[in-house]
């Protein structure tokens, strides 16, 4: 996309009949605040030197789908008719170019046209009748609402449904209306535009300004404090204080000693006032004050060593110190500042003022390169951290920065998510073209968009924040020496861990301010910079040279090729679709969907989940990033036909749950995915689980017949998503053996991998006491368990053991159930835990006494591989190869329930048998290893292609 001086690209015809493109200038500039021109002529490559003009366009049109590429500023041309010429006759040389009106003129990627019969006579009819294009809307430009719309039709536009003035349109279509006041408050609304007949026709949910002074004219123009709530890094300092809160409520974590100090220097200006003194700053209310230390949390026992080059500019460095001090991490670290010949005091200052940092001293300046090497050789931590002096850590980034390291042991370097002072994205991980030609991908876009929201492999990460293995560091040589002083040195460490066999990964969720530029400079021209940021453009040739035969891909730089490139390592892609996000604390479905997700990745797959429901969960959400999945949740994707419209042609395949998931979705899979195969993952036969739910009930019998009758309908659409699509998936042997008898062997079946980590060693028995049941009582047939249990069963083992106690966990209690059941004689109702285990490792034996449901039951297996012993109901051991007296009790009658848990209280070695027992059947059926055998069964009914399994 980029040629010469420009980027941009002709787009060719829209679907409206129109021409459109967009071009702006690769570096922008204050010369460059005036729109480009575009011309579009006609070529005869027969004939040279002749040339026919169509129009001269001004490339001033906003293009809002731009903006997550970096293009913020409106740069599209659109040619929607009406040419100032006569089309000549088509010949077989005739093509239609797009070129820059410069001197010389540029010619835009995608151009030229070639013209044959069917191009020429869509482009005679555009030059003989003007094409009006879909009505649109921008994104909210200060206090307007903007976009277009055809200039004959009327339209209404309505802010969270209130209809504000009629739309007016200009002879060109463009329209702007001022936001009422009531809705410039800050906040996100949802603006919509409606034709004459208030048919929905475009939507946008966009936040409103509530005042429009810029940030950096606030900290030049306002007194402090300064309105800290205001600034674009805001959300990062916030997220940053409540986590100390919240570790000190929690854990009782001292808050940083300096607390106060480290919040003013984040929010003040990086210089002091101009009428400081040496040693001072700007104090609590902005006039000068001596600078006093920061105190960092270091360790004498490091895991990490932050190695952080500097050279003069010690206000930077202190900033970067005290973002350091500010971000909350868990993580033991040692500070090691090179100080690379500063002549402003570097080293004094940080002798006075950062005790604890090691301070290393350059007698003259070798350049980051060196100085990185210099800083790495004096370090003691397992893992190297390289880190900018320009640069303000946010919070957790070293937790999240080492988190690939202990997820795939062949992650070799990481780096951040860096992130502009101004909220904008800089770089979401590296591209290396086929050309040689590096890209900081997703520069200028949202930092929050899925799309770099993600722990993704990559070409390479920025030396402005990376980790990697001390031990790998040396093994490599480090940096080479051939990219000193400075740039192309982080480019090409990467590619050597990957020639090593490991991988760069990029870490979405730790993110790193990076004031690009205060550190070396922004002139990259060799012929008009003595920064170190010359060597960006010196260093680049020799970089293309060196690893020339390792480059792959596209050779021409474009975004749309970018947005398939950016995830390295992956043989295709697929798309998880399920009413919401996991959440594994609250149901075993929720693991299972983590699993299957996770296994599908093993075998080469990049995932994207989309929840229907479209929320963004927090913590649940950011745990499906870090495993490297991507999320597309609302306000980015509005609706699952939205998405497929924009990306359906990107799926190898779509693996569904739940079949009223297949019901509602399946109409648009089919229209803008159809070479996506779809894999149905029924978890359970919901018509099974009804019908014997209603059977257990024992109501009366007209209340019985609707119950089935509802079964009915439940099997109706169950079994018709089944033959809908391509495979369905089901955990049980049984209920795969009865969907393959109702659809008479003409759906296709495999079966759905279960997988869990099983303990080395279950807790020791002296440690347990009581039994337990975990389920989430939402579940109608949890519900129904214990309640009969605690009416068939409960009074009689009381009688019997009249100590034990009988402990309840789990989510979706209600107020009412959990008073009622609190009241009964030896009953512990505890609720939901956070970390399940702690139910398995308290407790003697676990009770699974389920009169309805079906498929596996996931606590069940859960319970297995912790070896607690279990008694269960048929139904809770369906599907599961347990047998009764060896890995579990199975229990049908009050009698055999009490004397089944009697024998495990009572009899320390049949409780050690049995918990052996169990653990040794969740390894044989439940581990990583058949989790991935079978799922590369399943994809490989449908020839999927997928990486080779390893033991």
């Amino acid at each position: 996309m980029t040629r010469g001086a420009y980027v941009g690209a002709f787009e060719s015809f829209l679907e409206s009949g129109a021409l459109s493109g967009w071009v702006c200038p690769l570096h922008n500039s204050e010369s460059d605040q005036q729109p480009l021109r575009v011309r579009l002529q006609l070529e005869d490559l027969l004939n040279p030197g002749m040339a026919w003009s169509i129009a001269v366009l001004r490339a001033s049109q906003p293009r809002p789908d731009l903006q997550d590429l970096g293009i913020a500023s409106p740069c599209g041309f659109l040619f929607p008719g009406k040419a100032s010429t006569s089309l000549p006759p088509l010949s077989t040389g005739l093509v239609l170019r797009a070129l820059v009106d410069v001197e010389p003129a540029v010619e835009l990627p995608g151009s030229p046209l070639r013209l044959d019969p069917s191009t020429y006579q869509r482009l005679e009819r555009l030059c003989r009748s003007h094409q009006s294009s879909q009505p649109r809307l921008d994104p909210v430009q200060g206090p307007f609402l903007s976009g277009w719309a055809p200039p004959a039709a009327e339209h209404e536009l309505r802010l969270d449904g209130q209809v504000l003035d009629p739309v007016s349109p200009g002879a060109d279509g463009q329209f702007r209306l001022p936001i009422p006041p009531a809705g410039c408050d800050g906040r996100h609304h949802h603006i919509a535009l409606h034709n004459a007949d208030g048919e929905l026709v475009c939507e946008r949910i966009e936040f409103t300004p509530f005042q429009l002074t810029p940030w950096s004219a606030l900290q030049e123009h306002s007194p402090a404090p300064f309105p800290d709530q205001l600034s674009p890094l805001a959300r990062e300092h916030h997220r940053s204080l409540t986590t100390w809160l919240q570790w000190a409520d929690a854990d009782g974590i001292p808050l940083p000693p300096n607390l106060p100090l480290l919040q003013r220097l984040l929010s003040s200006p990086i210089d002091p006032p101009h009428n400081s003194a040496p040693g001072q700053e700007a104090g609590p209310d902005g006039a000068p004050t001596p600078r006093l230390p920061i105190q960092l949390n270091l360790s004498a026992e490091p895991l990490v060593s932050v190695v952080v080059p500097v050279h003069n500019k010690y206000a930077v460095t202190r900033r970067c110190l005290a973002a350091l001090a500010y971000a909350p991490t868990r993580i033991p670290y040692e500070l090691i500042v090179v100080d690379d010949g500063s002549s402003d005091g570097t080293a004094s200052a940080l002798a006075e003022e950062a005790p604890g940092v090691q301070v290393i001293r350059h007698d003259y300046s070798r350049g980051f390169n060196q100085a990185c090497h210099s800083g790495v050789a004096a370090s003691r931590g397992d893992f190297i951290v390289l880190l900018n002096n320009d640069t303000e850590p946010c919070c957790r980034w070293l937790e999240e920065l080492l988190e690939p390291f202990q997820r795939w042991s062949d992650t070799g370097m990481t780096g951040s998510q860096l992130i502009y002072p101004d909220g904008r994205l800089q770089e979401a991980g590296g591209i290396v073209w086929g050309n040689g030609e590096p890209w900081n991908y997703g520069r200028g876009r949202n930092p929050h968009h899925p799309g770099v929201g993600y722990t993704r492999q990559v070409d390479y990460v920025s030396g402005a924040a990376l980790a990697i293995r001390r031990q790998l560091w040396n093994q490599l040589g480090g940096f080479s020496p051939e990219f000193s002083p400075a740039y192309y040195e982080d480019t090409d460490l990467a590619f050597k861990v990957r020639q090593a066999g490991l991988c760069v990964r990029y870490a979405a969720l730790s993110r790193v301010i990076h004031h690009e530029g205060l550190s070396c400079g922004t002139d990259a021209d060799p012929s008009t910079s003595e920064g170190l940021k010359r060597f960006q453009t010196l260093h680049g040739p020799q970089f293309q040279r060196k690893w020339a035969d390792a480059f792959e891909g596209e050779r021409q730089p474009s975004f749309e090729a970018a947005e398939l490139i950016k995830d390295r390592g992956i043989l295709g892609r697929a798309l998880f679709l399920d009413h919401g996000t996991p959440r594994p604390d609250r149901d075993a479905g929720s693991h299972a969907a983590l699993v299957e997700m996770e296994l599908v990745q093993a075998l080469g797959y990049k995932v994207s989940f989309l929840p229907t429901n479209l929320a963004w969960l927090g913590s649940y959400t950011e745990a499906l990033q870090r495993q490297g999945i991507e999320v597309l949740h609302a306000p980015f994707t509005l609706s699952l036909e939205q998405f497929m419209q924009e990306r359906g042609g990107e799926f190898d395949f779509i693996y569904i749950t739940r079949y009223t998931t297949v019901r509602d979705s399946l109409h648009l899979l089919h229209l803008y995915a159809p070479q996506a195969r779809l894999i149905f993952c029924n978890a359970d036969l919901h018509y099974l689980r009804e019908l014997r739910q209603a059977r257990a009930a024992n109501h009366e019998p007209e209340a019985t017949k609707a119950l089935l009758e509802a079964v009915q309908e439940t099997r109706r659409q169950e079994l018709e998503a089944i033959r809908a699509v391509d495979l369905t998936l089901s955990y049980s042997e049984i209920e795969q053996a009865v969907i393959e008898a109702e659809c008479l062997g003409q759906a296709a079946t495999a079966r759905c991998p279960w997988v869990v980590e099983v303990v080395g060693e279950p807790t020791t028995l002296h440690d347990r006491n009581g039994i337990a049941f975990l389920g989430n009582y939402q579940h109608p047939p949890n519900r129904d368990g214990v309640t009969a249990f605690l009416e068939q069963v409960w009074p009689g083992l009381r009688q019997r053991l009249p100590d034990l106690e009988l402990h309840l966990y789990g989510s979706g209690l209600s107020a009412e159930q959990h008073q009622a059941w609190q009241q009964t004689p030896g009953l512990r109702v505890h609720g939901w835990v956070t970390d399940a285990a702690v139910v398995y490792e308290r407790h003697r034996v676990f009770i699974a006494p389920l009169r309805a449901g079906a498929g596996i039951k996931g606590k069940v297996i859960a319970a297995l591989a912790h070896g607690i012993p279990q008694v269960l109901s048929p139904v809770a051991a369906e599907a599961t190869g347990l047998r009764h007296g060896g890995e579990v009790f199975i229990a049908r009658q009050s009698s055999e329930w009490e004397q089944a848990i009697a024998n495990l209280i009572h009899d320390d070695q049949l409780w050690t048998r049995c918990s052996q027992a169990a653990l040794e059947h969740a390894r044989s059926h439940y581990s990583r290893q058949r989790g991935l055998e079978l799922m590369a069964d399943a994809l490989a009914q449908l020839h999927l292609p997928m990486r080779s399994l390893t033991p």
